[in-house]
């Protein structure tokens, strides 16, 4: 007999590994935006992501994101040369772990 949450489990396997991907991808960016700012603003970081051209960074609080975004143009280049894409517009923002 077939089980009922046999299309389930099925389907759930590619969704896991797709949110899985997601998830590594995250962490990836997230540690190469770290890597590419200076010492005091890293700390502060919590994750990155991109919205289309659009680089989210989300930090830990609203005191560092103006620092963030002073440092916009060696952040782009940092980026770029490790390999990521270019993006058009910054967005800094305040969130939580």
């Amino acid at each position: 007999m077939k089980s009922p949450l046999q299309p389930f489990l099925a389907n759930g396997r590619g969704a896991l590994a797709k949110l899985e991907r997601r998830a590594s991808e995250v962490l990836s960016l997230t540690n190469k935006v770290k890597l590419a700012l200076p010492m005091p603003e890293r700390e502060h970081v919590i994750a990155a992501v991109y919205h289309d051209d659009t680089l989210v960074i989300t930090t830990d609080s609203a005191a560092w994101t103006a620092q963030i975004r002073f440092a916009i143009d060696d952040l782009r280049k940092q980026l770029c040369e490790s390999g990521e894409k270019t993006f058009v517009n910054l967005k800094v923002r305040v969130g939580q772990e």
